[in-house]
């Protein structure tokens, strides 16, 4: 096909790769059944008389051994889940954490004058400014560890490959805490794929939680059904 020009196959979303994942699909569902059924029996005070199985049927007489089995199950769940779900958590990091960027406080460039300003460039190793000519710059990303704030520069010369952790100084910590989590928030409410990511651990959590505090759970449900 001469003359013709192959058209160049689009990377994927983020949720595209999400919604492709079977592995990580099916560990999300059985997670999620599992902790629905916790938070059911916790929840109700339910009790379960016998299962089908495809051999046999099933009674169970020790009511709390079926509860302790679930807590297993969802925290054996949480890990296989957590292993296919780990390379979404960086990506879906490198999301909001690169729009956040953008931002004036952190990178402003002024077409006008081709000069930059803000945070990132006010912090930027002095090896890594100098760079900038002829090897085209620096490149940078955020990192949020525990408590720590940082920025990681990357740049290159005619002999090697560099890279710099530079962590935020006090003056700056409290508003890029502020500024991220604005951002966080903002993911949380218009890009579906955090809650795709997170919600199964929310919900296994909560599953946990619920079964560890049944006994006030119950005396608080049955509080709100008093008229």
């Amino acid at each position: 096909m001469t003359g013709d020009k192959q058209e160049q196959k689009k990377a994927p979303t983020i949720t595209e790769l999400i919604d492709g994942d079977e592995g990580l699909k099916s560990k999300r569902k059985l997670l999620t059944i599992t902790s629905v059924i916790l938070l059911a029996l916790t929840f109700s005070d339910a009790k379960v008389e016998e299962a089908n199985t495809f051999i046999l049927k099933l009674k169970f007489e020790n009511q709390n051994g079926i509860a302790i089995l679930l807590v297993l199950a969802i925290v054996f769940l949480l890990i296989r889940y957590y292993n296919y779900a780990k390379p979404y958590h960086e990506k879906v990091f490198r999301e909001w954490s690169g729009r956040m960027l953008k931002e004036p406080y952190f990178h402003e460039y002024f077409h006008h004058s081709d000069e930059v300003s803000g945070l990132v460039h006010d912090m930027a190793p002095l090896a890594a400014k100098a760079s900038q000519e002829p090897w085209g710059g620096y490149s940078y990303e955020y990192h949020a560890p525990y408590f720590f704030r940082y920025i990681r520069y990357s740049w290159s010369d005619q002999h090697d490959f560099y890279s710099e952790y530079v962590r935020f100084g006090w003056g700056d910590y409290f508003k890029v805490i502020f500024i991220e989590s604005k951002y966080r928030i903002d993911s949380f409410f218009n890009r579906r794929e955090n809650l795709d990511i997170l919600a199964p651990y929310i919900l296994g959590g909560s599953a946990l939680i619920s079964y560890g505090l049944h006994d006030y759970l119950q005396i608080i449900l049955r509080m709100l059904a008093v008229d």
